[in-house]
């Protein structure tokens, strides 16, 4: 066993017994037998290993294994088959509020977590200032948490999370409710955990944070892992697996890169991208394509998307809504198009993806996607933080001390 090796899963599967009565399903829990009817298979034959520093993103539809997963690695919910294995202390933020006593305080409730995290008295004590500090939320943490709202209790549960010195900490979802102030805080926290080595495992629908945050990312689809690697990869899975639903397409059953989906009525042909500069003495990336109608579209739509190579949006634009809307095609038409944009970015890599889609009253269809379509970079355009170049002007003055305006009488 590797020494960096913090959590591992092997075949770990998970069904649940349906329509199964009270005192059957007392059986189950107590000895793991019931009789036999139909079971609904939530996780099947999932193998995980999560090393010490990582930041493992988990990505999949609603009622994919997400939390399921989270909660068997977490020793919460005991796997049917397969084995995990921990070599540490894991901490835990599954639905808000849960592991908590309502009829607790901020307070009682907070010492309960420390306890069952192997912390003692003591050592609950000394950590509790900061806990309360974290959460901030005033005479609330020593009111019952019934009265709390869903973002107090994600306050809570994330600022205990954060002080018991777990070498997991296990985050699903619980960042996505709160005020955004608080977010803000918790995303510069694990900015700086990880820094220190800390290791997370994350839930998120969020492609902007599992890009900034993940180091690693794996994408569930009913049940199985269909995608186990970097980020970005792992976005272009996952976006692939909605876009195939949504055309009707079988889901992914194994494991898989993302790749491009072939478009059956508009190909995009002919992808070039080039940079100048206007008359102004502004850089301009330009991409240049063809759009190949196989069949008569009536409402045919290009989206064009910017990502860093973090895998961050940096801006996403639809013909119709900020771009020229495309005339409807007939099958065999090809029409050109030109997609500018002033370059105002900041040194690094960037990639351009595309998606071809056909609007069909309110909804829109996708027909194609084409990941990273272009790459272009930006060179020598640093600055300490951000994404883009403003093109900021600091101005400043100033005056003596003998100015009068500087100067304040004191009667």
């Amino acid at each position: 066993m590797s020494s960096d090796l913090l959590l591992e899963a092997h075949g770990v599967s998970k069904s649940y017994s349906m329509s199964l009565s009270p005192h059957e399903r007392f059986f189950e829990a107590l000895f793991g037998w019931a009789p036999d009817k139909p079971h609904h298979v939530v996780l099947r034959n999932v193998d995980i290993e999560v090393r010490r520093g990582e930041t493992l993103g988990i990505m999949g539809r609603n009622g994919a294994g997400k939390t399921t997963l989270l909660g068997i690695l977490g020793n919460i919910i005991e796997p049917s088959s397969g084995a995990v294995k921990r070599y540490g202390t894991i901490a835990v933020l599954l639905a808000v509020g849960a592991g908590f006593n309502p009829q607790f305080t901020g307070r009682e409730n907070a010492e309960l977590f420390c306890s069952l995290m192997g912390l003692t008295s003591a050592a609950t004590a000394a950590r509790m200032s900061a806990i309360i500090e974290f959460a901030d939320l005033d005479d609330y943490f020593d009111m019952p948490l019934r009265t709390y709202s869903s973002g107090m209790m994600a306050r809570l549960g994330f600022a205990c999370a954060i002080h018991v010195d777990a070498d997991v900490i296990i985050i699903d979802e619980t960042l996505a409710v709160g005020d955004a102030g608080f977010r803000v805080r918790c995303y510069e926290r694990i900015k700086h955990m990880q820094a220190n080595g800390q290791t997370f495992l994350l839930v998120s629908h969020s492609p902007n944070l599992i890009a900034n945050f993940c180091t690693r990312t794996i994408v569930i689809e009913n049940g199985s892992k269909v995608f186990d690697g970097s980020p970005l990869d792992g976005l272009n899975t996952y976006k692939d697996i909605r876009e195939n639903l949504a055309l009707g397409k079988k889901p992914l059953q194994s494991d898989g890169r993302g790749s491009d989906l072939v478009a059956p009525k508009l190909l995009l042909e002919n992808v070039h991208f080039r940079e100048e500069t206007d008359a102004d003495g502004s850089k301009l990336g330009i991409l240049s394509c063809d759009l190949f109608a196989k069949e008569s579209v009536l409402n045919p739509v290009v989206s064009f998307g910017i990502r860093n190579q973090e895998g961050i949006v940096i801006c996403s634009y639809d013909s119709g809504y900020g771009l020229n809307q495309i005339r409807a095609m007939i099958a065999g038409d090809r029409t050109s198009l030109t997609f500018q944009f002033k370059n105002i970015l900041l040194e690094g890599a960037y990639f351009i993806s595309a998606r071809v889609a056909e609007r069909v009253a309110d909804v829109t269809l996708t027909l194609g996607t084409h990941h990273n379509v272009a790459r272009f970079d930006v060179v020598g355009r640093a600055a300490n933080a951000g994404l883009v170049d403003l093109n900021a002007i600091l101005s400043t003055s100033s005056a003596s001390q003998n100015d009068d305006a500087q100067k304040v009488s004191i009667q």
